[in-house]
């Protein structure tokens, strides 16, 4: 039986820490780190948590937020 669908559609991240904080963000913000992500591992070849975690990164310091 395959997972069931988050209520907002989106997988949660594969790392928890990194879950923990993008639960915290908002709808923009959760974009951001979603097509930050998507871009790194798809563009750049990055494992998924490798890319997961460097578009927590690149979240934190466009939107000014600390962790």
């Amino acid at each position: 039986m395959p997972a069931p669908i988050p209520p907002d559609g989106l997988t949660p991240p594969v790392d928890a820490d990194v879950a923990r904080a993008v639960a915290r963000f908002n709808h923009g913000q959760r974009e951001f780190f979603e097509e930050r992500a998507g871009i790194l591992e798809f563009d750049a070849g990055l494992p998924r948590a490798e890319a997961e975690r460097e578009a927590l990164a690149q979240t934190r310091e466009f939107y000014g937020l600390t962790g």
